[in-house]
Formats: C-alpha cells, structure tokens, sequence
C-alpha cells in the first residue's frame, strides 16, 4: 500500500519524540545537497517495521515547476542488478537452472570464451567479462533502439578481459546475458518475468521495466555541464541497451516492499538470499566486495548491504545496514547529483555515528589547538582558521568553509558527517579524515 501524505503523519507521530526532533536535522540536512528550483533527491529511512523520514526536495520538472514528492517514480539504474540476480535465483530455486550452467549452454552462439563461462560468476562480476558502455564509439548506436538479441550480437566481440575467477571487474554485459538467460528458461521476456514472479507478488505497483525510449512519467531526468550542476538535457540512451542491467523504475515504498520481501524469503530461498549478500570468493581464495546484486563492505562504520545506480537523468542508491536493522534509499533525478552523500549524513546522524557538536563553552580550548596548516603527501593543504569564533577549513585553493567542532577531539566541514579526528603522538599533530563511504583517509600532518 502507498503511503499518503496524511497516513505518513500518522506513523510519524507514532514514533519516539526523540525521533520527531531528528526530523529536524534531517530537514536540514537534506537541503545542504538540494536546491528549492533545481532537480532534488527523495529519501526514506526505515527501521525495522518504522517508517523514520521519507521527503523530498528539489523539482521534478523545472519546465513546470512541479515539486519532487515521495510517492513519485524514478529511474533506479544499476540497482535493477539485485532484480536480475534475484530472477536467476528463482530459476535455480526451481531447478531451472544451475548457477553453475555455463552461459553457453543458454546462449549456444556465444564464443568459446564467453561460452564456457559461468553463471555464478558473472553474477559476482568475477568472470572476467568487459562493460560495453565504456567507449566513444558506442554511444552514437545506444541513441537507437535495438532488440536484446541484436544488442548481444554487438557487445560480445569485446574479448574477455582474464581468466574467470582471477578478479572483480563490474560489467553490465555480464547482466545483459544474464536476461536472455532468463528469458531463455522461462519462455518470457525480461520484463514480462519480473512483472509476474516480482513486481506483482511483491505489490510493487509502481514498478516496471522500461524497454524503449527514456521514460515519461512525471519525474524528468537532467545532467550538468558545470561546476554550477546547471540542468540540461541528459545523453540520450535509448533503455533498450541498459536492460536488465538497469532498465528499472521503481518508487520509495515499492523498493521498501522489495527489501522486506527479499529478506523475508517471499523472493528467494533463505540460502539464495545469503547467496546474494556473501561475498563471492576468487581463485586465489581472497575475496571480491561483491555477492549477487549486492555490494558488500562498510558503510558510515556499519556492515551494510548495498547498491548504488546510474542512468542519464538519474542516480539512485540503496543499502541496508543489518546489525540495525535499517534500510536507507535515495533517489535523485540529476546525474551529477549523487543521492549517496546526503543519504549516508542522515544515516550517520540517526545512528549517531558521527561525534556530537562540541559545546560552545569548549570551542576556544579546541581552536587553539587545531588551527593551522595540515598536509597529507601529493594532496592539497588543508588551513584551518578561528576568526570571531567561528572555525573555518581551506582546502587548496577552494572556498573557505565553515567547521562544525565536535566531541571527542573531531571536527567536520559544514554540512557534512564525513568528519577529522585530531591527535597529538610523539610530539605530532595529525589529522585523520573519516570517510562514510571510504573509511579512514591517510592522515594529514600539521607543519
């Protein structure tokens, strides 16, 4: 069911008051990554069976001046990968297949090198396989529709790039493959299988996959050409070349519904579902940050399981965090405006990951031992400044920022939770950056 504006009151009010006063904050934040007339983001968090904060900010046409909501459709990009692995998975359940099948054996026209790959294995994208979109000379011939078959027939002269099992390179071809091979056991088009075996079970309502064209629902897709993030049209690709590698549309609540139908085994099996979630492991025993569908390595400090997307016009990211038991989604309808960031500062800031603001009391005592100039080998400079008490960074020679001091010897650049922690060892100042999406950074000494 789709929540209304009205209803989603209703369970906001339901919650915690300190989770009320976080909306606040999260308000907040989300509009350091948006502007009121130009394309926005949409975000929800979830934990558990609570709805946390869902909103919307920025426009969905600009043309028209209609404002984003949070009941509207987007464009998931690479996120599709989770349906495609999923749909494999369904088919193995049933003993369609085996994950173990080389694609040849659903794909007799393939190469020798393509042939004697296997299924597990490009679902990882650790078949050696090379990504077709990268390259100049294809984007004139993805302006036209094609069907899968003609698609296949153009992508696969690229050799393979090393022995399967030997590394990790992501490659749509790999998943393009992987829907005709699901439409080859299945007897029905890619579309038509998840509209039945997902989408409808699931009551994703909202979702389809897009075959032709670029989309016309409500939510208009821009992309920039400046430092400015100035709306313009995006490069036309028709989305018959992005496929089941990325061909999707889908809302807030219906990626909610697929999450909770997934984990709950109303997919896949319960060892499917692990499957998707593990990392797979390479030839020489080490392992790949990959499973089926699925990233799978830290983010903001967290185990999490997650997938990020990208079409022309659109960026999307979702990741689930299960020692909270939280899901977090964002969709954006820029290409240059990576909903990741700001979905990753709000998580960051419900699960109080990031050190609290530091008393005004205590900032004088910090400031005096923070400022000054920082600096990491080959990397820009990085001059703190106090001026009539307010802390300011200057990396380089970009704009000077103001810093938000924190506990616990931390500090971070406004409207940010990727934050420094400060320490003095052996006589030296350092300061280590802390990454939400990267983790720790190489220090920066004071000089």
């Amino acid at each position: 069911m789709t929540v209304k504006p009205l209803q989603a009151g209703i369970v906001l009010c339901a919650l915690s008051t300190s989770v009320q006063a976080d909306n606040h904050a999260f308000d907040a934040t989300l509009a350091c990554y948006t502007q009121a007339q130009q394309p926005g983001i949409a975000v929800r968090l979830e934990q558990g069976n609570k709805l946390i904060y869902s909103k919307a900010a920025g426009l969905a046409d600009i043309k028209r001046k209609l404002p984003l909501n949070t009941e509207q459709v987007f464009q998931i990009g690479s996120i599709t990968k989770q349906f495609t692995a999923a749909a494999i998975l369904q088919l193995a359940d049933r003993k369609k297949l085996s994950l173990q099948d080389s694609l040849g054996k659903y794909i007799p026209s393939l190469s020798s090198d393509y042939a004697k790959l296997t299924i597990d294995r490009v679902l990882s994208h650790t078949a050696g396989l090379p990504n077709y979109n990268e390259g100049p000379e294809i984007g004139a011939k993805m302006a036209h529709y094609r069907s899968l078959d003609q698609i296949l027939t153009e992508i696969v002269k690229t050799p393979v790039l090393y022995p399967s099992g030997e590394g990790h390179t992501y490659s749509n071809t790999g998943y393009l493959l992987l829907g005709k091979i699901i439409e080859q056991v299945s007897g029905l088009s890619y579309k038509a299988y998840l509209q039945q075996h997902i989408f409808t079970p699931l009551g994703m309502k909202h979702s389809q996959v897009l075959t032709k064209g670029t989309g016309s629902a409500e939510v208009q897709g821009y992309s920039s050409e400046d430092r400015n993030r100035t709306p313009v049209t995006p490069f036309y690709v028709d989305r018959s070349w992005i496929y089941s590698a990325g061909s999707i549309e889908s809302t807030l609540a219906d990626m909610s519904r697929w999450h909770r139908g997934l984990k709950a085994g109303k997919v896949v099996s319960p060892s499917s579902y692990r499957a998707m979630i593990t990392r797979a492991t390479l030839n020489d025993g080490s392992s790949a940050n990959y499973g089926y569908g699925f990233y799978t390595f830290e983010l903001a400090g967290q185990p999490s399981y997650f997938h990020e997307g990208a079409v022309p016009g659109f960026m999307a990211m979702t990741a689930y965090f299960p020692e909270a038991d939280l899901l977090a989604t964002a969709l954006s309808n820029q290409d240059t405006l990576h909903p990741g960031p700001a979905l990753l500062d709000l998580v960051a800031q419900h699960l109080n990951i990031t050190p609290k603001p530091l008393p005004e009391a205590q900032l004088d005592r910090f400031a005096k031992t923070l400022v000054g100039e920082y600096q990491s080998a080959g990397k820009p400079r990085l001059h703190v400044t106090y001026e009539d008490g307010v802390l300011y960074g200057q990396k380089g020679n970009s704009e000077k920022r103001k810093l938000i001091a924190r506990a616990n010897n931390a500090f971070s650049f406004e409207c940010t939770q990727n934050y420094y922690q400060l320490s003095v060892a052996e006589g030296k100042t350092s300061l280590t950056p802390i990454g939400l999406y990267r983790g720790k950074g190489k220090p920066l000494f004071k000089l």
